[in-house]
């Protein structure tokens, strides 16, 4: 079963979404480092999924058509307003040097995306629900470490490969990769937004 819940984990990864387009937004912006610190911060957050899987928290909120489109919301909203903060930035390279450069707020960026991503919280509560029976003693703490160390090297090998120096597809200081990936930013969180109220209401 964990063979498979693995195999389950990596298609999820590597399925485009808000954490894959967060890491492309901090390379964009501020290089490779940033990449790795908001790919720690993602994994930080499956962490956080997990143990809310195991616990029965999320199954709870995800219960909850409230707590759902509150969650959506705040999710979608803080999407919407880094594709605004990064369409700023684009305006003016020199503000993205790393004078101005904060790995917390890398790592905050990272964190805070994929822990309000609500297709995370069902991910991990469906797949709980079937490793749950498997889940005891030292396991409790295993599977949350493993999903969330192999999350961040993921992201950590994304960060990698988009800003490799010999590559042409190194983003880094592309302006027009800084438009394009603003407006993707924008009608994810837009697109979240619209459906979780569509589904509420």
């Amino acid at each position: 079963m964990f063979i498979w819940s693995s195999i389950a984990h990596f298609i999820a990864l590597t399925s485009p979404g808000p954490d894959t387009a967060i890491i492309i937004r901090q390379v964009t912006l501020h290089g490779r480092k940033s990449g790795f610190i908001a790919a720690l911060g993602i994994g930080f957050g499956i962490s956080v999924h997990c143990f809310l899987a195991i616990s029965g928290i999320s199954l709870f909120i995800l219960s909850n058509d409230l707590y759902k489109l509150l969650i959506s919301i705040f999710g979608s909203s803080y999407l919407i307003y880094l594709s605004i903060m990064m369409l700023k930035t684009s305006k003016n390279i020199a503000s993205s040097t790393s004078e101005d450069y904060k790995p917390l707020n890398s790592f905050a960026t990272g964190f805070i995306t994929n822990i309000f991503n609500i297709k995370a919280f069902i991910f991990f509560v469906s797949l709980f629900t079937i490793l749950i029976e498997s889940i005891d003693g030292i396991y409790f703490y295993l599977y949350p470490i493993y999903f969330s160390i192999t999350s961040c090297l993921w992201f950590v090998l994304v960060s990698y490969m988009l800003s490799l120096k010999n590559n042409s597809f190194n983003i880094h200081e592309n302006k027009i990769i800084k438009y394009i990936m603003s407006l993707l930013l924008c009608i994810i969180g837009l697109s979240i937004f619209f459906r979780s109220a569509y589904e509420y209401f």
